[in-house]
């Protein structure tokens, strides 16, 4: 039997309403979107529960569901969307990367923007990087900083690739392109990518930050090289 998609959606908000009854305040996100309050880890048991009693949806059924919770516009249903999909790799793998790009037009903050740049942009570009890897590089140039921000959170994945370690100029270029950069939090987004590919190829990032030094910022020359030399980002005062 097909999978009624908006019925499910349905079913999905009403579960989150239980998780949520009363409006809260998100710690820390700043976001004009409407939201419930639902944690984080509440979020992905219910897109994990929910994936185990639709063990028969095909995957462009699934894929078909997370494109409707998304586009819902409401953080919690935009987070489930990504948990879908990263729960599902056919599902993910059905998804098309271009209707991922037009969901970008609902971020608006940096939790729903990493989200679905860890779980679905960046895996999605990771699964045939050849060919997707422009896609970033075109939103990299998006006027929308959160597009911006989601190219950048996208490349964190990409290590995770076999031979990442060919990637690592096309990421290096896409750092270059946004290190002057200042909406977004892209600083922060500079650093996490410097230091996630500190595992597949250190020499490689260690060389780039002290050639292009003083037009990264700041904050991720620091954390890069702590991470260097300590292995973490803020190695201990004192």
């Amino acid at each position: 039997m097909a999978l009624d998609v908006d019925r499910e959606a349905g079913r999905v908000t009403a579960d989150l309403r239980v998780l949520a009854p009363e409006p809260t305040v998100v710690a820390i996100i700043r976001t004009s979107r409407p939201f419930y309050g639902a944690k984080v880890g509440a979020l992905r048991r219910l897109a994990r529960d929910w994936l185990g009693g639709h063990r028969d949806a095909a995957p462009a059924e699934v894929a078909a569901l997370a494109d409707r919770l998304w586009n819902a516009g409401i953080r919690e249903e935009q987070l489930v969307a990504c948990f879908l999909l990263a729960g599902h790799r056919p599902a993910l793998a059905a998804t098309d990367p271009s209707r991922v790009r037009a969901w970008t037009a609902l971020l608006d903050n940096w939790e729903t923007t990493d989200q679905l740049g860890m779980n679905v942009l960046g895996p999605l570009v990771a699964l045939d990087p050849d060919r997707r890897f422009g896609l970033l590089q075109a939103m990299a140039g998006d006027p929308h900083p959160w597009t911006r921000r989601l190219a950048l959170v996208a490349c964190t994945r990409l290590t995770r690739t076999g031979g990442a370690a060919a990637l690592w100029p096309r990421v290096a270029e896409l750092l270059l392109a946004l290190a002057p950069d200042r909406e977004a939090a892209l600083p922060k987004a500079c650093s996490w990518v410097l230091r996630s590919w500190l595992e597949p190829c250190p020499g490689e990032v260690a060389a780039f930050v002290d050639t292009h030094q003083g037009r990264l910022p700041t904050l991720a020359v620091r954390e890069t090289r702590a991470k260097l030399a300590t292995g973490v980002k803020r190695p201990p005062s004192g």
